[in-house]
């Protein structure tokens, strides 16, 4: 999977948008105004989640591709080397589908609703 791969595939997350907060070197995929992923543009084939703390060990012994995110959080964000063989595009999916999850889930009701209008 590409860079461009998983900025289109964050994208089609429901209401999803994209911004640049930090410059123009990294992209932020928001939904309700929360990040759940990024991607570092100075680290070409980076992509950047939100984690299940939980997770967070699994992935990172299961995967040497995966690895705590600089600059954020331990245990709470992952980065994913996209050109490694290991990572499959299921695997991206997967994962960018439970960041998006963990982000939405704790949305408070009147965030929801805004988003649905």
């Amino acid at each position: 999977m590409t860079i461009e791969d998983a900025r289109i595939y964050c994208l089609s997350k429901p209401h999803v948008t994209e911004d640049m907060p930090f410059g123009d070197d990294y992209v932020a995929f928001r939904v309700g105004g929360k990040i759940f992923a990024g991607l570092p543009l100075e680290k070409p084939n980076l992509l950047v989640l939100k984690c299940d703390p939980e997770m967070f060990d699994e992935m990172v012994a299961q995967y040497s591709a995966i690895e705590q995110a600089w600059h954020w959080h331990k245990r709470l964000w992952m980065q994913i080397h996209l050109d490694d063989a290991e990572i499959t595009t299921e695997l991206v999916k997967y994962l960018t589908d439970i960041a998006y999850e963990l982000v939405y889930s704790k949305l408070t009701k009147k965030a929801k609703a805004e988003l649905e209008l």
